[in-house]
């Protein structure tokens, strides 16, 4: 018993730590995000392409990275989060309503 408490305690934590600070959360259902709109503080709205993002827990922010590095970091509110479906599969839900 004791050894598959372990075992069990040892598994968590690889999955856990394998999901952090990436482009996906292990607890939601649709976190992986291919583009981000990111309002700057002079009001002009930046798209750019998400390499990964992180939420903070304690407030509402939002970290979004880019490809090239460049970190975005502030409030939700000034940041979207974007994931496009593909035409096709578009196409096809419409077709099924």
């Amino acid at each position: 018993m004791k050894k598959l408490a372990i075992a069990t305690l040892l598994l968590t934590t690889f999955t856990l730590s394998g999901c952090e600070g990436g482009n996906k959360d292990i607890w939601g259902t649709e976190y992986e995000f291919k583009k981000a709109e990111i309002k700057m503080m002079d009001g002009t709205v930046k798209k750019v392409k998400v390499k990964e993002w992180s939420r903070d827990d304690q407030a509402n922010n939002i970290r979004v990275t880019t490809p090239d590095g460049t970190s975005y970091y502030s409030g939700s509110e000034n940041i979207m989060l974007i994931n496009e479906k593909n035409e096709a599969t578009t196409q096809k839900s419409i077709k099924s309503i």
